[in-house]
């Protein structure tokens, strides 16, 4: 779980009713700058629908179309078209509300350049993010006892 927007975040706008913050985030052992996206209405209703979509900077290139010069074309693939849609429900809007999707794919391509373009994580964030795990857990085989996977979550 992460928290968003706010101080801690490179960046925030509204755009078609959707909240765009850009920020990092904790992603396992590493940190990542990523876009995340809700609506910007009823933010404190509680239910379905109140989520947050997130896309990481290393995966933008799926969504958006980018030159070998690393310069935004503006394009939403059709990849960006089947995840805005499959996030639609996520950020309680109807699946099959097509004005919704084109205003979200354009939130997308909209802020991609800048995402690309956010710097390395500052250090205060980094030691934000940087919280100490709360389980140590071990896998182990029974019938030999041998340790098959350790992990800190």
């Amino acid at each position: 779980m992460f928290s968003v927007g706010g101080s801690a975040s490179y960046k925030t706008a509204v755009k078609h009713g959707y909240v765009v913050s850009l920020e990092w985030i904790r992603l396992g052992k590493h940190t990542r700058a990523a876009m995340c996206i809700w609506p910007a209405s009823n933010v404190f209703v509680t239910g379905e629908g109140q989520g947050i979509w997130t896309i990481t900077r290393n995966c933008i290139t799926e969504f958006v179309g980018f030159n070998q010069d690393g310069k935004c074309t503006g394009g939403p693939s059709a990849h960006c078209f089947r995840e805005a849609r499959e996030a639609m429900p996520l950020l309680g809007k109807d699946v099959n509300d097509k004005a919704a999707l084109y205003e979200l794919v354009d939130v997308v391509v909209t802020f991609a350049p800048e995402l690309v373009l956010m710097p390395a994580t500052p250090k205060h964030i980094k030691q934000a993010l940087d919280t100490p795990a709360m389980w140590e857990v071990t896998a182990t085989n029974k019938d030999t006892g041998k340790v098959l996977n350790e992990a800190e979550v």
